[in-house]
């Protein structure tokens, strides 16, 4: 930018104004302006440590957060005057910054030093905290409508600062966000406090808590209302966690929200209370849902491939609502390498609509491995409850299947009752640091109800994982199962056990473990034993690796002989669940052949 000045002349001619040196006065303002711009890169930066000393823990990482010659100490323009403005002022900052932990005679010692050596600048501060303040008296009164309510009978001994306890600023606070967390979860929405102070007698080092709460009038539920044509207004209602006439929740209104966005029939779910206004006096809180249509259709189409199932492809169509009263249709269709099937299902949601649901579907399958091949059409129904930590549920399924088991072929025709239960306990069935799940099933047929045998297959599974180390996992499973029948060989191969796989004794494939017919093929068992120990190490967030132990077979006598299977293996970890590829070797065969496992899906 340039400056001129001009003077009018007579002449009424204009000439630039110089200096006695020539040089005019633009190009004299013009250097003395790069030259303050230019300052600070020509000042060299002043190396400047701090340190406090007398204090640890939270004390110093507060101290440390609040004087400001320690958050400006990496500034590359510190001049010397700034460092000595800012080391005078420390020591105030350092009796505030104690004073939220109790300590309120606090001094620094000669207000600190700043000294200087051959590597620049140090300060350092000497903190003598004092005796700390501690709690004489905690009062706490409640008065409005609900100071009779059992939840406010206990707030003094419920409260987090005790007589004789150090004053924290911290937990006074904690303690009052506490007290009206449970005002609002119990209705009480305008509950507040009149009066909240603490009165510290600095001289005997003594503070008293003075707390009043007004708990206001208590708020119930008023009438839900919704305009919307996803679902029918009495299927909504049956999603309410709470009645006309409950006490107010901030809780059930989240839950409320939870359950809608799960069914999957709404893109956008917002649950407004209507809070009356203030020349409103009547303690009703009516509830508006709106809700917006998910897009019904969904389709799929994918291609991959499974250590067991070879090389895949599959479609799929899923209609998320096909009416107004929650039902689910979905059709899937995969074509792979060791077999083909397709299946049709519809759900329909019944008693409480989140988990339980009517279930039909229909099955074709064709399967190949070794020497056997299945060829099966199912039609079943079933009665499910689906939540978070258990599942459970019984079904009816009419099973024909054509079949070659090595030398032998044949058909079946089986109505089969079954019935299931699983439990779930953890916090996070994707990564789980501790969790258990534990599972169990039932189903039969009888000659006498339309079954071309009879037959009892029982069947019990179990899974562990521990954290006992930060970045370590102990990881458990086990399963075992029984038949009770005459001859293993009335039975389709769909019904029988077998091991080996992927997700069995890793090392060997897919079914090629159990009982062998005179020919050599493996023809499945009655029995079934298996069990894996496996150690994991996390590497980084998405990264680990993983060694493990497997042994199980299938068999018809006492004479299990387990087979066993060990290696290595490498896990990725993704938003949903484990990508895991596993080298597995066949420790029970003479060759140890080597073998490659690749699964995906959750821990749990």
């Amino acid at each position: 930018m340039f400056f001129r000045v001009f003077f009018s002349l007579p002449e009424k001619k204009y000439f630039p104004v110089r200096y006695r040196s020539g040089i005019p006065i633009q190009v004299f303002f013009t250097l003395v302006l790069l030259v303050f711009l230019m300052l600070p890169a020509l000042v060299q930066a002043i190396p400047l440590t701090v340190a406090v000393h007398g204090v640890e823990g939270e004390e110093h990482r507060n101290i440390m957060a609040s004087i400001k010659i320690a958050l400006q100490q990496k500034k590359t323009n510190l001049t010397l005057r700034h460092i000595r403005r800012l080391h005078k002022a420390a020591p105030e900052q350092i009796v505030k910054a104690l004073a939220p932990f109790g300590y309120y005679s606090v001094e620094v010692k000669n207000d600190g030093s700043l000294t200087k050596d051959d590597t620049g600048w140090h300060a350092v501060y000497e903190v003598i905290p004092g005796e700390p303040v501690l709690v004489e008296q905690v009062n706490i009164k409640v008065t409005g409508p609900g100071k009779d309510e059992d939840i406010f009978q206990n707030l003094k001994k419920d409260f987090p600062l005790q007589k004789g306890e150090r004053l924290k600023d911290t937990l006074y606070e904690k303690g009052k966000k506490n007290i009206l967390s449970d005002a609002l979860r119990n209705g009480y929405i305008k509950a507040g406090f009149t009066t909240s102070s603490v009165l510290v007698r600095h001289k005997e080092h003594q503070a008293e808590i003075q707390l009043t709460l007004d708990t206001g009038p208590l708020f119930f539920f008023g009438e839900t209302t919704s305009i919307q044509d996803i679902i029918m207004p009495k299927m909504l209602h049956r999603y309410l966690p709470y009645s006309l006439g409950d006490v107010y929740s901030f809780s059930a209104l989240n839950q409320l929200q939870t359950d809608l966005y799960a069914t999957g029939y709404f893109s956008q779910v917002f649950v407004e209370p209507q809070y009356p206004g203030a020349d409103n006096e009547e303690p009703v809180i009516p509830v508006k849902v709106e809700l917006k249509p998910v897009k019904k259709n969904r389709y799929s189409f994918g291609v991959g491939y499974g250590s067991d199932t070879g090389a895949r492809g599959n479609i799929g169509w899923k209609n998320h609502i096909i009416n107004r009263h929650g039902h689910k249709p979905e059709f899937n269709i995969q074509v792979a390498e060791n077999g083909s099937r397709a299946n049709a299902d519809y759900e329909i949601p019944i008693f409480d609509l989140r988990y339980d649901s009517v279930n039909f579907g229909t099955l074709f399958f064709d399967e190949t491995w070794d020497d056997t091949w299945i060829k099966q059409l199912s039609i079943s129904g079933s009665v499910n409850h689906n939540a978070p930590k258990h599942q459970y549920g019984v079904g009816l399924e009419y099973l024909h299947e054509n079949y070659t088991v090595g030398a032998t072929s044949g058909s079946a025709n089986l109505l089969i009752p079954s019935s299931y239960i699983t439990f779930i306990f953890t916090e996070n069935r994707v990564k789980t640091e501790h969790g258990i799940r534990l599972s169990a099933s039932l189903k039969g047929g009888d000659t006498a109800f339309l079954s071309s045998t009879s037959f009892l297959q029982a069947r019990a599974n179990g899974k562990i994982i521990l954290t006992p180390w930060k970045s370590w996992r102990l990881l458990g499973r086990l399963s075992i199962g029984a038949i009770m029948m005459d001859s293993i060989n009335e039975l389709p191969p769909s019904l029988r056990f077998y091991a080996g796989g992927d997700h069995s004794v890793r090392g060997y494939g897919y079914k090629e473990l159990g009982p062998e017919d005179s020919s050599g093929k493996i023809v499945g068992g009655q029995y079934l034993t298996e069990a894996s120990i496996e150690i994991e190490r996390e590497i980084t967030d998405t990264w680990s690796a993983a060694a493990f132990y497997d042994l199980g077979n299938a068999y018809d006598n006492i004479d299990a002989d387990l087979q066993v299977g060990t290696g290595l293996g490498v896990r990725m970890n993704l938003p949903f669940g484990q990508v895991r590829l596993d080298v597995a070797c066949a420790l029970s065969d003479a060759d140890y052949p080597l073998r490659i496992h690749l699964t995906i899906g959750a821990d749990l």
